[in-house]
């Protein structure tokens, strides 16, 4: 009898806990894009889980799902003003169309999933304004040893917004340029064997004129995935502008039987403005 007991006290714990987690997740919203069981229920009755949602925190994340963003800044007065109350606050500002405020606040909490969505949504329209976001959100990321990963992501993407802008502006190309790589190797230093900063690190080096520097990296790309087609491209780049021509050529050939085995559309090496032209005249 009072192992029945024992039994039963512990289901009717685990079914409370479970209410609680449910409840939980459904606050904050996030997993209504997968389908998920708490966001079902919250989505049917937003009310029905309201009482096991928690603090204030919970219960403002619960009405910014709902939409009640008056609601939400209310309980937002009685929380610290610390990251998980910035976080919010952007949350509020995004669903006002307040992008700029938005960026702010999440850069502030270190929320690089939805701030880089936002840097990245206005790249084509204000490149500018995206760079400058981008700055920001690296500034963020710095010093926090828990975040390598993003940070690292976070560099690499500085480096692909300073490229860019130097291609806007020819006159600041080469200061634009020099930036761009320092990002890649700071993206590098925290993740040396991520193949798409080796490369971009790689082609970089290659568009400022630093043959030595872009052969390493693209050696070092070439060592990390040996099917890198974009590897063997650089790689018969700089073999072409150190005047090697077998070697370029050997290149070239592997890196294009490598794109025609995985089905790429990439164009031909000799295509590239950077290291196109020596390619071709190492190919004729």
């Amino acid at each position: 009898m009072v192992r029945i007991v024992v039994v039963l006290v512990a289901a009717l714990l685990a079914v409370g806990l479970g209410a609680v987690q449910i409840a939980s997740s459904a606050a904050y919203g996030d997993l209504a894009a997968r389908g998920s069981l708490p966001a079902v229920l919250h989505a049917a009755d937003p009310a029905l889980l309201r009482p096991l949602l928690g603090d204030a925190g919970a219960r403002a994340a619960a009405a910014i799902h709902d939409g009640d963003l008056a609601g939400a800044e209310r309980l937002l007065g009685t929380l610290p003003d610390d990251a998980r109350t910035a976080d919010l606050r952007g949350q509020i500002a995004q669903a006002r169309g307040e992008r700029d405020a938005a960026i702010a606040h999440y850069v502030r909490a270190g929320d690089v999933t939805r701030a880089q969505a936002l840097i990245d949504g206005i790249v084509t329209t204000d490149p500018a304004r995206a760079l400058a976001d981008q700055q920001l959100l690296v500034a963020a990321l710095r010093d926090d040893p828990g975040a390598g990963e993003v940070t690292g992501q976070a560099w690499w993407r500085l480096g692909q917004l300073q490229a860019a802008q130097g291609e806007r502006d020819p006159a600041g190309r080469t200061a634009a340029g020099r930036d761009a790589e320092t990002s890649y190797e700071r993206a590098l230093a925290l993740a040396p064997n991520e193949e798409t900063y080796l490369l971009a690190a790689g082609y970089q080096s290659l568009a400022n004129g630093d043959r030595a520097a872009a052969t390493r990296w693209y050696v070092r790309a070439a060592e990390v995935v040996p099917n890198s087609a974009d590897a063997f491209a650089g790689l018969a780049w700089t073999a072409a502008l150190a005047g090697d021509c077998p070697h370029a050529r050997a290149n070239a050939d592997r890196a294009r039987a490598l794109r025609a085995q995985q089905g790429s559309t990439v164009r031909d090496p000799r295509e590239d403005p950077v290291g196109g032209p020596a390619l071709t005249r190492c190919s004729t």
